[in-house]
């Protein structure tokens, strides 16, 4: 069913002037994720804001100290802007809010954070990219059972055709809770992400 809603989303979504759609997976998990340009939905009238909302279904294999996980639901704002001194470079600045529960522990948390997109000074005819993002919540930001939160993020993206990369990647999230360190999900994965 998961799985499901995911594919229908991610089809779907050209029809709502969406920014980003992406797809990741390895071999026992998938995460699936969307972005709205606030401009192009008529919200702002500046460029560079975004509206999202990712789920992702973790495998137990992929975490530490957890024996039953449910799908992590996130929504999220960014401002992103290019980096006038760095061509290539844009920087997004963005506050996202977290739930999962695991192991009977219902885990909320509001962290803030940093995310990097570069395309690399290459000369050949298919563009490269790097990116990652970086995104904490101390106790202050955790809410029900939590404790804090991190999450980290690279990637290496090749553009084979105009607005659609390949990703290779790899993530780590904590979900720590009162007591007791928890690592939500550690993996690397393969992605596709299509801009419109």
């Amino acid at each position: 069913m998961l799985k499901t809603i995911l594919l229908g989303t991610l089809i779907s979504t050209a029809a709502f002037a969406t920014n980003q759609a992406e797809l990741n997976v390895n071999n026992k998990e998938l995460e699936g994720q969307v972005r709205f340009d606030m401009k192009q939905m008529g919200v702002v009238s500046l460029d560079g804001f975004y509206i999202g909302a990712r789920i992702l279904d973790g495998d137990e294999s992929n975490s530490d100290r957890i024996g039953n996980t449910d799908p992590l639901v996130e929504v999220s704002f960014m401002v992103q802007r290019p980096v006038q001194e760095v061509p290539g470079l844009a920087i997004g600045l963005g506050i996202k809010g977290e739930y999962t529960k695991f192991d009977g522990n219902n885990f909320a948390a509001l962290p803030l954070g940093i995310e990097a997109d570069m395309k690399l000074p290459l000369e050949i005819s298919i563009p490269f990219y790097v990116g990652g993002a970086l995104y904490y919540a101390p106790s202050v930001l955790s809410f029900r059972d939590g404790e804090n939160y991190l999450e980290t993020r690279i990637h290496l993206d090749v553009e084979p055709i105009k607005n659609g990369r390949i990703e290779l990647g790899y993530r780590m999230i904590d979900t720590d809770v009162e007591n007791r360190d928890v690592t939500y999900n550690d993996a690397w994965y393969l992605g596709m992400r299509l801009d419109f």
